[in-house]
């Protein structure tokens, strides 16, 4: 006996079958719509040392602007403080989950991320380190964009013996012991500081005084310890904004003259006011530009310079808003998507 609503499968055969088919495709594809092939990836991990920090927002410009016209995306996440190494190596291995298509990393931790920098190369993923270095070194899909600290010290240099008259004590002041670069470009200034016949000598402030409170005390003990302190290289932003303040408390601001490295919009307020003398600017975009050369050269097998150095700026109040240091210092990454 036949039911009003009963469907004979004789009469619908395949017809039948057939819409049920395509809803269950369709369905399928939905669900899938999210998914990727592991070697189809097109997201570049970007992790800096720091999410915020001016400098590496200005490697991402130089991020941003090569991997589109490469049709690559960039995933751009990092720490919310410095040397906070857990964080980066989480996202390390949130990369390597994700199956990403390279890791462009600015280390926080020359020795931390050693073995999840090794794991991302083991699954096959190139890795470019910016700014910072490795103990790792370069190997195998594993390269490195650097700042030329040899020009940064002789730059600092340079102007620090043209503001002092080339006589007296430099302090120097902002030392991380847990930056290889900063090592560098503090042992580069001292060495070229005194070469010769050199009036000037120079005074380490010593570790641990890379944050901004304790750049203004290391200063101010300075002060009172040398006599012929005339000038102040600062190695990161917040030692320079310290040893500002400490010089105007002591009233000693405008016999001292300071020059700094690396740059913020509030170190460029400044340099306007000429409350400092001058900042080393690193190129941090043309090495986010290049991380991502090398990265695509890297993961198409090709030969890529293991360690390229970029040379950095000698920014002054005369030229800070000329088009050269404009666009080293531009720090909207947006305006390239």
């Amino acid at each position: 006996m036949k039911t009003k609503n009963s469907i004979p499968a004789r009469r619908h055969g395949w017809r039948g079958i057939f819409p049920l088919t395509v809803h269950a495709v369709i369905a399928l594809a939905l669900l899938c719509s999210g998914c990727k092939s592991p070697s189809a990836s097109r997201t570049i991990s970007a992790i800096p040392s720091h999410g915020s920090d001016h400098l590496w927002v200005s490697v991402h410009v130089g991020v941003a602007e090569s991997a589109r016209s490469r049709k690559l995306d960039v995933h751009w996440n990092g720490p919310n403080g410095q040397n906070d190494g857990e964080r980066q190596i989480a996202l390390i291995n949130t990369a390597i989950r994700d199956r990403n298509y390279g890791l462009i990393l600015s280390p926080s931790n020359p020795f931390a991320l050693n073995t999840a920098v090794a794991h991302a190369l083991a699954a096959g993923m190139p890795v470019v380190a910016v700014g910072e270095q490795l103990t790792l070194g370069p190997r195998k899909n594993l390269s490195f964009v650097l700042n030329d600290e040899q020009v940064t010290g002789r730059l600092a240099a340079q102007r620090i013996e043209l503001l002092t008259g080339g006589k007296g004590e430099v302090l120097v002041l902002g030392m991380d012991p847990l930056s290889l670069a900063g090592t560098e470009r503090a042992a580069r200034f001292s060495t070229l500081l005194t070469r010769g016949q050199s009036g000037l000598s120079v005074v380490d402030a010593g570790n641990n005084t890379i944050h901004f409170g304790q750049a203004e005390l290391a200063v101010e003990s300075a002060l009172q310890a040398h006599r012929h302190l005339t000038a102040i290289f600062a190695l990161n932003p917040a030692a320079a904004q310290g040893a500002i303040v400490a010089l105007e408390t002591t009233g000693k601001r405008s016999k001292i003259p300071i020059v700094g490295f690396g740059y913020s919009h509030d170190l460029a307020y400044l340099l306007r006011h000429r409350a400092i003398d001058a900042i080393i600017a690193p190129n941090m975009r043309r090495m986010g530009q290049i991380a991502v050369d090398n990265l695509v050269a890297q993961k198409q097998n090709q030969k890529v310079v293991p360690v390229t150095y970029v040379q950095p700026m000698l920014v002054t109040p005369e030229n800070i808003d000329g088009q050269q240091a404009q666009e080293l210092l531009d720090l909207d990454w947006r305006a390239t998507q």
